[in-house]
């Protein structure tokens, strides 16, 4: 996991996910790597926060309402982000 978010990983899945919003199955999948990106250490949560993965989780989770998969994914990707620091919950509240 570390390597992928070294790499460069938590922007690209945001990219992706913006650039096919309408797209479910890119959401569900987005909502997902990110959620398993921000499991584990503090570092790997704060660089997907810092890559912009609360916004893209939330227009994601918004954009595709009725989609359980969807809503699922992105709540754990936004309980992952927010373990464990009161600045990084506050970064998924504001998304």
């Amino acid at each position: 996991k570390q390597a992928v978010v070294d790499a460069g990983g938590p922007a690209a899945v945001v990219a992706g996910m913006g650039g096919h919003a309408a797209a479910m199955e890119v959401q569900r999948e987005g909502c997902r790597a990110l959620a398993n990106m921000a499991a584990g250490s503090d570092a790997r949560k704060q660089a997907v926060v810092d890559a912009g993965g609360p916004a893209a989780v939330v227009a994601g989770m918004g954009g595709h309402a009725a989609a359980m998969e969807v809503q699922r994914e992105g709540c754990r990707a936004l309980a992952n982000m927010a373990a464990g620091s009161d600045a990084r919950k506050q970064a998924v509240v504001d998304a």
